[in-house]
C-alpha cells in the first residue's frame, strides 16, 4: 500500500467519523427533544446532553492527550467491525513515528465536534418547526437548588441576560404529572436560548479550538515526518552526502548569550565543560518530546543551543520539538560524547550522522566541540 493509498484511506476513514457522530447527534438530540405525549422536555436530561456529557467527553479527551496512550473514542469505534477492511488495514501502519496518538487524538475531535453539530442542527429545525415546551421535573430538588447551578452554568454568557436564568423562571416551568395543565404556554418556551447558549459554549466552541489544536499538530509531525523520509530516500540513493550536499553547516562557536537546553540529560560536570568551550551560558533548561508546564520558555533574543548524546540516533519526536523552537539568533544542536573524566569528541560517524539529521531542520545548524578537546 502507497502513502498516497494510505493518505487517502485515513481520510474516509475521518469523513466516515464525521458523518457517523453527525448523525448520532441529529437523532439522540431529536429523541431527547421529542418530549413525552404532549411535547414536555424535561430541561434536566437536555442539559446532561447538551452541557454535561460534552464537558465530560472533553475532559476525557485532554487526559488522554496529557497522559499520552490510548485511542480515545475515535480509536474504540474503529475497532468496532463496521468499516470496510480495505480501509482499517491502514490502522496498524500508524505508527508513533506517524503520528499515531495525534491521529486518533485528531479524529476524536471530529467524532465530537460532528456529533455537537448535528445536535444543534437537530435543535433549531425543531425550534423552527414546532413549538418546544421546556419544563422540568424532579422529586428531591427544588427551585432554590437548582438555581446556583443553572447561574454557574450561564455564567460565560452573562452578557446575554436574554439567555439568563431565574427563580421565578425555574419555580414556573416545575412540571407535575398529577397536574394536567402544566406550566404556563407563555412560559415554556423561554428556556430556548439557554439551552442555545449551553450547546455553543460546552460544545461547539471547545471542541472546535481542540479540533484545530488537534489538526495543527498532527499536520506538524506530518511535514517533520516528511522531511525525514526525504532525508532517508537520499541517504538511500546517494553515495556520499558530501558530494550532494545535505550534510547541515558545522561551526565550532556560538553567539553569546546563549541558552543550553538539555535534550541529553546530562551530568553536571559535562555542562560546566561546555560553559569553558564556548563560554558562559545565561541559562539552562531541560527539555523534553512533550513540552511540559514546568518547562520555562527560552529567550527569543538569545541563541539556542540543544544538547544531545551523540551516540543516539536522532529521533522524530526531537524534530517535532526542534520545530516548536523559536530564536532571533543561532539555532545549534550539539552532539557531545562522554564519559567520567567529561566532554569529548563524537565520532565522525555519529558526527554526521546528526548533520544528517540537521540537514532536514531549517534554520539549525551542528556546533562541534574544537579539535582541542
Amino acid at each position: 500500500m502507497t502513502r498516497d493509498t494510505t493518505q487517502h484511506a485515513l481520510e474516509q476513514l475521518s469523513f466516515g467519523l464525521g458523518l457517523l457522530g453527525l448523525c448520532c447527534g441529529f437523532l439522540l438530540s431529536y429523541g431527547v427533544l421529542g418530549g413525552d405525549a404532549e411535547g414536555r422536555v424535561n430541561l434536566l436530561f437536555v442539559l446532561l446532553l447538551f452541557a454535561f456529557v460534552p464537558v465530560a467527553g472533553l475532559l476525557m479527551s485532554l487526559l488522554l492527550l496529557v497522559r499520552g496512550g490510548g485511542k480515545g473514542f475515535a480509536g474504540w469505534l474503529l475497532d468496532l467491525p463496521l468499516w470496510p477492511k480495505h480501509l482499517t488495514m491502514t490502522l496498524p501502519r500508524l505508527t508513533s513515528f506517524h503520528g499515531k496518538q495525534l491521529w486518533f487524538f485528531y479524529q476524536t475531535q471530529i467524532l465530537s465536534l460532528s456529533f455537537g453539530i448535528g445536535c444543534i442542527l437537530s435543535y433549531l429545525l425543531l425550534l423552527l418547526g414546532s413549538d418546544i415546551s421546556f419544563v422540568w421535573r424532579s422529586t428531591l430538588l427544588e427551585p432554590e437548588d437548582l438555581l446556583p447551578t443553572l447561574q454557574l452554568i450561564g455564567l460565560p454568557w452573562s452578557f446575554w441576560q436574554e439567555a439568563q436564568t431565574s427563580l421565578a423562571l425555574i419555580e414556573q416551568t416545575r412540571d407535575y404529572r398529577l397536574d394536567p395543565q402544566g406550566a404556563g404556554a407563555p412560559l415554556v418556551g423561554l428556556w430556548w436560548k439557554y439551552i442555545l447558549a449551553a450547546q455553543i459554549v460546552y460544545n461547539l466552541l471547545p471542541r472546535s479550538m481542540m479540533l484545530l489544536l488537534a489538526r495543527r499538530q498532527y499536520l506538524k509531525r506530518l511535514r517533520v515526518n516528511d522531511a525525514q523520509v526525504k532525508y532517508t530516500e537520499r541517504n538511500q540513493h546517494s553515495g556520499t552526502f558530501l558530494e550532494h550536499g545535505v550534510l547541515a553547516n558545522l561551526v565550532t562557536s556560538v553567539d553569546l548569550p546563549y541558552t543550553l537546553l538539555d535534550w541529553a540529560g546530562a551530568p553536571n560536570n559535562c555542562v560546566e565543560q561546555i560553559e569553558q568551550v564556548f563560554g558562559e551560558m545565561t541559562a539552562i533548561h531541560q527539555i523534553s518530546a512533550v513540552p511540559q508546564q514546568f518547562e520555562e520558555n527560552p529567550a527569543k533574543s538569545q541563541s539556542q543551543v540543544v544538547l544531545v548524546k551523540s551516540w543516539e540516533p536522532p529521533l522524530a519526536e526531537l524534530a517535532d520539538r526542534l520545530s516548536s523552537i523559536a530564536s532571533n539568533s543561532d539555532k545549534l544542536i550539539l552532539p557531545v560524547d562522554w564519559n567520567e573524566q567529561g566532554i569529548r569528541q563524537p565520532t565522525l560517524a555519529h558526527l554526521e550522522e546528526w548533520r544528517r539529521f540537521t540537514a532536514t531542520l531549517p534554520g539549525w545548524q551542528v556546533l562541534g566541540l574544537k579539535d582541542s578537546i
